[in-house]
């Protein structure tokens, strides 16, 4: 009695067994949850290639980097971009029968233009404005007046030379040459009693002119994928002349006072600042 329910009790679990197994097998054949778990691994795809005489070798596919350099995808196409920063020299009020040296920041806005791999163009220009007006009250007496205006233009020109260039930056010569000049008219205030003052428009010019050139590197950023993006960073050395000039007619004379400076240096000079603002530019590549 005893065996025969023993028997029975074994034919019940290997009938439990043989039902739950492919239930199971069938289970893990499907993809699991990711919920609280790992995702599943990846899997790579390769191609198998039939070599004959029962043989098989496996074909996998290499991505190869571009060979050509940034500096080559951007020969034939306009950059635009800043190209430095020239002060215009402006005078100011006499001071001892002599102007004083006042400037005018200008900056560059212009664009490179590469002819090939080799020989590059840049033309630029930048100007500078200001105005401004002041205001006098006294109880019931209230005066304005313009200030005088000034207005400063440059030019820029340069033939940048590559000599060597790798995957992403290129080291290059640049000789350049820079153009610029000032003007302000000041109108004397009336004579007291509200008379015409009987002295003409004071006039304030200055002039500037620099010749030299840059050597240094122009970096692509080609590593992040936008080879079209530049940053160029130059040290130079110039000669320049500035000029500042007052002239003011009086009746039928004229009268006017002037001084000019010639100096030569490198473009990176005892201010710290200039290596980031004359030394420094970034260019974009159009398409």
């Amino acid at each position: 009695m005893i065996w025969t329910a023993r028997k029975a009790l074994s034919i019940a679990v290997v009938s439990a067994l043989a039902l739950v197994a492919p239930a199971a097998l069938a289970q893990d054949t499907t993809t699991p949850s990711t919920d609280g778990q790992l995702p599943p691994p990846k899997v790579t795809t390769t191609t198998k290639v039939d070599a004959g005489a029962g043989a098989t070798t496996v074909k996998t596919k290499v991505e190869e980097e571009d060979p050509t350099s940034d500096h080559e995808k951007v020969v034939g196409h306009v950059g635009v971009g800043y190209l430095g920063l020239t002060n215009i020299p402006i005078a100011g009020a006499l001071q001892n029968n002599i102007p004083a040296r006042q400037n005018v920041p200008a900056p560059i806005i212009g664009v490179r233009y590469w002819l090939n791999e080799k020989l590059g163009l840049d033309l630029g220009f930048g100007f500078g404005l200001a105005s401004s007006s002041q205001e006098l009250v006294q109880g019931n007496t209230n005066v304005s007046q313009d200030r005088p205006s000034v207005f400063a233009l440059a030019f820029h020109g340069g033939v940048p030379l590559v000599f060597a260039h790798q995957k992403h930056y290129k080291f290059l010569i640049i000789p350049e040459l820079n153009v610029g000049f000032a003007t302000s008219t000041e109108t004397p205030p009336p004579l007291p009693g509200g008379a015409a003052n009987p002295a003409g428009d004071i006039s304030r010019t200055g002039f500037h002119l620099d010749v030299g050139g840059r050597v240094g590197a122009e970096i692509h950023f080609g590593f992040i994928g936008v080879p079209q993006l530049s940053l160029q960073a130059t040290v130079g050395v110039f000669a320049r002349r500035d000029a500042w000039k007052v002239k003011q007619d009086v009746g039928n004379t004229t009268n006017s006072a002037s001084v000019g400076e010639t100096t030569m240096g490198t473009s990176v000079q005892s201010d710290p600042w200039a290596l980031f603002v004359n030394n420094i530019s970034a260019l974009y590549y159009l398409p």
